[in-house]
């Protein structure tokens, strides 16, 4: 007899299987199926974000008759990037996944609806807020802090008004959360040519991703140079930097679907948002698309604090790094933050971690 609370991977998703600690994530026991015969209505398919696994799960649900999950990495995931570091941090979603805005997911369902998202849990919110930015926490938090070893000088040229200090955040090509996220090559064009024309004083900072400046996989700006387009300066800035540490020191944000956006937003920068990524159409970003789906078009809408707390509390698991049973937030916070403090040889001075 199969038990009720029962996560089944399909065959050829091996990938997903072998997450590490999924069955703790999911507090079930987790199988490889190589068919959906006789699982019955009380088993989960679970695959991963849109990729095929996550077809594959759907389609093993609807021949059993039971339900499909898409899995994707949590929005704090670990110290570094691969296989070295499993994820501290894991979304489960039942609808769709949150950077696809093509569909519904769990995340914009909540956020649509009239749900008190900070109910109960308020201070909590405000307390992990303050953790994350004071320690500079991000998705991957292996990269150094911008005062640490970058060819540019520190705090970067630049400032309010004449030459103030734009930010425009290039993705790899291919992302699934630009084509999913209503957006294209052309759009990275359209984002770059509108930060310099409304922002004609100010200096550009291009910031390519990692995978780019590797050359493991290409980006969408990777033509752009450093040098000054018809007077404007622009920096291309290609190594790898502490996203916050980066956007502290600017006066404006263009993103398409970055998560970089909403870590943008929760340093309490202006963000204009070029794509649909799941914190755009709630009021909070300058957004250049809309999504019938979401608010504020029919209510009001959603702060950064909902939208985090939504986000990181509401739609994200997560493990105690130490125990590898099911935490909080602050157990993932307190593990990143010491890890950092390890590499880099300090700790920022910040928030208090303990209650």
């Amino acid at each position: 007899m199969i038990p009720r609370a029962l996560v089944r991977v399909p065959l050829w998703s091996y990938g997903v299987w072998r997450q590490a600690l999924l069955c703790r994530f999911m507090e079930c026991p987790v199988r490889v199926a190589v068919l959906p015969l006789g699982a019955g209505g009380d088993v989960d398919w679970a695959g991963w974000g849109a990729k095929p696994s996550a077809k594959r799960a759907a389609w093993y649900a609807a021949c059993s008759g039971g339900k499909s999950l898409q899995l994707e990495d949590g929005f704090l995931r670990s110290f570094g990037t691969g296989e070295n570091f499993p994820p501290l941090s894991l979304v489960v979603d039942n609808l769709g996944i949150y950077y696809d805005s093509t569909c519904a997911s769990a995340l914009e369902a909540l956020l649509a609806s009239d749900v008190d998202v900070l109910q109960g849990i308020a201070s909590d919110v405000a307390r992990a807020r303050a953790l994350v930015l004071a320690h500079r926490l991000s998705k991957y938090n292996h990269a150094a802090d911008w005062e640490l070893g970058s060819p540019h000088p520190s705090p970067l040229p630049g400032g309010e008004g004449v030459n103030a200090r734009v930010l425009v955040i290039d993705q790899t090509a291919g992302d699934m959360s630009v084509s999913l996220g209503g957006a294209s090559a052309d759009t990275f064009a359209a984002m770059l040519a509108a930060a310099r024309a409304e922002n004609p004083q100010a200096t550009i900072y291009v910031k390519t991703h990692p995978e780019v400046t590797a050359g493991r996989k290409g980006g969408y700006l990777t033509q752009v140079q450093d040098g000054v387009v018809d007077g404007q300066r622009t920096v291309v800035l290609r190594q790898a930097i502490n996203p916050l540490s980066l956007i502290e020191q600017m006066d404006r944000v263009y993103v398409v679907t970055s998560t970089m956006g909403f870590e943008a937003l929760l340093a309490g920068k202006p963000v204009a948002v070029f794509g649909l990524p799941w914190y755009a159409g709630w009021g909070a970003t300058d957004d250049r698309q809309t999504c019938p789906r979401r608010l504020p078009h029919a209510g009001r809408p959603r702060s950064v604090d909902e939208l985090f707390a939504a986000a990181y509390f509401h739609y994200t698991r997560y493990l105690n790094p130490v125990t590898h049973q099911r935490g909080t937030i602050f157990d993932v916070i307190e593990w990143l933050v010491r890890q950092r403090g390890a590499a880099f040889g300090t700790l920022r001075v910040g928030a208090q971690l303990k209650r």
